[in-house]
């Protein structure tokens, strides 16, 4: 509670000096939290960043993004033998903290004519919805501390909040830095 008090009284000071100053835009700097910054730390030892996995920290916490292709093959929400293993990682370091996460599905694919799925964000939430079942009944972690979304292809990747070229067809694992409620 304290800490989200210092963090408004500190974005309205910064944006009256701002405005003091005549500047347009508003600078935003905000410090993280030591323990997500050590739940970063263990994410990125188990697994480091790749071509197909990116870390991110957000003002809500920390976003693991990896490339949909890592656990689906092209429209199918059937999980892949090796995205099994690398869930069973990122299951791994999710157990050893009590953070809620959202498994948030970002899907943008060509569905073919005959597939039993019409629009992106169907195909999504069904993805999204096979990564938290294993997680949970394969892996361990309480149901409770996680929520499965599916965007579909309504929030892609920008170039001004990631790298160029990641893929827009992608999983985030979002690892909140507050208590959530359901």
């Amino acid at each position: 509670m304290f800490k989200n008090i210092i963090v408004i009284l500190n974005i309205i000071i910064l944006i009256q000096l701002n405005a003091q100053a005549g500047q347009s835009e508003y600078i935003l700097n905000i410090n993280f939290d030591a323990k997500v910054a050590y739940i970063l730390k263990k994410f990125q030892e188990t697994i480091p960043p790749q071509s197909t996995i990116t870390y991110t920290k957000v003002p809500r916490g920390i976003i693991i993004s990896v490339a949909e292709s890592e656990f689906f093959s092209p429209n199918s929400t059937i999980i892949k033998e090796n995205g099994k293993f690398l869930l069973r990682s990122i299951a791994y370091v999710i157990n050893g903290f009590n953070n809620k996460c959202t498994v948030e599905s970002h899907t943008e694919e060509k569905l073919p004519g005959n597939s039993i799925y019409k629009e992106d964000w169907e195909i999504s939430i069904r993805r999204a919805t096979a990564i938290t079942d294993f997680i949970t009944q394969c892996c361990g972690v309480d149901p409770e501390r996680l929520t499965p979304i599916g965007f579909g292809d309504i929030m892609p990747f920008r170039e001004n909040v990631a790298r160029k070229n990641f893929t827009n067809n992608r999983i985030d694992f979002v690892i909140f830095d507050y208590t959530t409620r359901r």
